[in-house]
């Protein structure tokens, strides 16, 4: 598996196509919730098979002092293969190469606390909806 940093412009197919299957068609989130003005000034990650096939992705939001990320998705026959650790882990060191000061977080669905606790996120604040999905705000302990 190869995981790469990228841009809407380069990589705007295989992004819509996972997002697509896994938000839309699976959690039944709407068009006007998944798709919004900040994926042409995201920095995305995208995870391709060796046949080059994209099976995970996910973006980086740069806010003030802080990295957003979000959008993170493995299409449902890749899961439960450390696929999205491995992505997120990637994330990770690319934040803090770019700006080792800033902090980190993400707005979790309930289901993936665990996950995102494994990586050291820590939730922190309440639950609250997003695309009729609960959520809650998880930050990167230091």
């Amino acid at each position: 598996m190869m995981i790469k940093s990228t841009d809407w412009t380069t990589d705007c197919e295989a992004l819509i196509n996972i997002r697509e299957k896994v938000f839309i068609q699976e959690q039944n989130v709407s068009l006007a919730d998944e798709w919004d003005d900040k994926d042409e000034s995201a920095t995305h990650f995208l995870a391709s098979l060796e046949n080059s096939e994209a099976i995970a992705c996910a973006r980086v939001l740069q806010e003030n002092n802080l990295f957003h990320i979000g959008r993170v998705a493995v299409l449902a026959e890749y899961r439960n293969q450390t696929i999205g650790r491995q992505l997120m882990q990637f994330i990770l060191r690319w934040c803090q190469q770019q700006k080792p000061d800033f902090k980190i977080y993400l707005h979790a669905q309930t289901s993936r606390i665990t996950f995102y606790e494994y990586l050291g996120f820590v939730a922190e604040g309440d639950v609250f909806m997003d695309a009729g999905i609960e959520h809650i705000e998880m930050w990167l302990k230091p």
